[in-house]
């Protein structure tokens, strides 16, 4: 049997299925936030190990022999050579990375403001950046960094060195903290230049490989979680479009080959397999899940059930977009959540689903983006995570994007994709298992007239646009 552990922002899930891929136990933890005060989100790094150690155990109890590992993504955390850490996760939701921006020289600012590449790596959730404010916040890491007795990368390479016993980080991951080109995964010196980082690079492994063993179990998959759901859900084939709304909300497209996107999206690794590269372009919003759970935390609804009755008699003119995390496309690092149109009729149900609303729009704008790096895409777009079990929701984003949108009946998506890879490593699936796509629950088709949505996607840009030269107003910005 096969073992699946997916390491996310808000829990941890364990899934174990059956040589056929059936899911024969899963069960989750939710993860709690160490420190959520001005813009300051971390994890306890030592408790994540211990739950996945101790899911690894279960699994094993459960007849499982291979594991593979699904691990959230650009999150920092620094360890010994024991593989004991020195750190909380710095979580890429943490707002610290304004404060490096702000005190780099004037001469780094300039650069930046004039190079693309440049501008997309020195953001504030960029793992580079997150990883030179714990230099210089950590006394005496950076001398023990460079004298090999400690490490400094993202958090699935410390799920590794205490697996392996080696410095490694998968080709999803290692993409993606701005210190590692995703074309020839070579080191961006200038990054570590500016940024005054040890020249420190784990060794890049593939997304199917022999990690070691843990608890028993072989480990023989590991791969970041958002391309472990676009693995699921099959968007390995050029033109396929997904979007997974978890703790944020991601919208990724399979462009096949190498592409330097435009609008703020960032260039991705899909997958990395025996010497075959699968790119793809993406772009997200950090905060959906964790803004329903706040909703609900305050009141709004009692549970997701009257979230889902109350979000489906809204109006569409109340708009709520969850930006608590600010903004990378449109540039606004430092704006604050909004909502717009409120009047004296406004209910409660209309405020409820604006917040859909709202989610819907901005995948429509980051789709539009997207889509301008490929001719042709393959409806629909697939869907998976927890928002995604909403009707309404769902219904929304097809006449906000203008495509039909369809759910699967397993929306645990990213799990499947890791199923993929076990099942692919250890030969009992060919690489065409990876391109299968899922069992469709229900599509959505838009109803929207097309003048309609363009009418509503023309005015939600304008507001993007203000937004992004109002991110210093005192009301809007975040309190960093």
């Amino acid at each position: 049997m096969y073992a699946v552990i997916d390491v996310g922002t808000t829990g941890i899930k364990l899934s174990v299925y059956d040589l056929d891929g059936r899911l024969v136990h899963n069960e989750k933890f939710i993860l709690g936030y160490e420190k959520l005060a001005s813009g300051l989100i971390e994890q306890n790094s030592r408790e994540i190990l211990k739950v996945v150690k101790g899911f690894a155990r279960r699994a094993k109890d459960k007849g499982a022999k291979n594991l593979g590992l699904a691990v959230y993504r650009a999150s920092v955390v620094a360890w010994d050579k024991s593989g004991e850490p020195l750190t909380n996760i710095i979580t890429w939701i943490d707002g610290r990375g304004n404060s490096v921006l702000r005190g780099l020289p004037v001469h780094v600012k300039a650069l930046r403001s004039i190079s693309k590449p440049l501008s997309y790596i020195l953001s504030p959730d960029s793992p580079a950046v997150l990883m030179k404010w714990i230099y210089e916040n950590i006394s005496g890491l950076r001398e023990k960094v460079k004298k090999g007795e400690a490490f400094l990368w993202t958090l699935d390479s410390y799920l590794l060195y205490n697996i392996s016993g080696k410095f490694l980080s998968d080709a999803t991951s290692i993409t993606l903290t701005g210190l590692v080109h995703p074309r020839n995964f070579r080191d961006i010196g200038l990054v570590y230049e500016i940024l005054g980082l040890p020249k420190l690079l784990p060794e890049v492994v593939d997304n199917v490989e022999e990690i070691g063993e843990l608890e028993g179990l072989k480990v023989n998959a590991v791969i970041a979680d958002q391309q472990a759901a676009a693995v699921g859900l099959g968007v390995v084939k050029r033109g396929r479009l997904e979007s997974v709304h978890g703790t944020g909300s991601f919208l990724e497209l399979c462009t096949g080959d190498y592409r330097m996107p435009e609008a703020g999206l960032i260039p991705i690794v899909i997958l990395k397999d025996q010497g075959s590269i699968t790119y793809g372009v993406e772009g997200f919003l950090r905060t959906t899940g964790s803004v329903v759970d706040w909703l609900r935390s305050i009141g709004f609804f009692k549970d997701y059930e009257e979230m889902e009755f109350l979000a489906a008699q809204g109006d569409k003119r109340l708009l709520f977009l969850p930006s608590f995390g600010g903004l990378r496309t449109p540039k606004a690092n430092n704006i604050s959540g909004l909502i717009a149109g409120l009047k004296l009729h406004t209910t409660r149900a209309d405020l409820v689903a604006s917040l859909a609303w709202g989610v819907a729009l901005y995948m429509a704008y980051l789709a539009e983006a997207a889509m301008k790096n490929i001719k042709h895409i393959e409806e629909p777009m697939w869907v998976a995570g927890g928002f995604s079990k909403s009707d309404a929701f769902l219904q929304m984003l097809a006449d906000a994007t203008g495509i039909q949108v369809a759910r699967p009946t397993d929306t645990e998506a990213s799990s499947r994709g890791v199923l993929k890879l076990l099942m692919l490593g250890s030969g009992r699936a060919g690489r065409e298992i990876l391109a299968d796509l899922p069992q469709i629950q229900r599509v959505f088709t838009p109803t929207l007239p097309e003048e309609t949505r363009k009418m509503y996607m023309s005015n939600f840009i304008e507001i993007l646009k203000v937004l992004s030269k109002w991110e210093k107003n005192i009301f809007l910005k975040r309190d960093l």
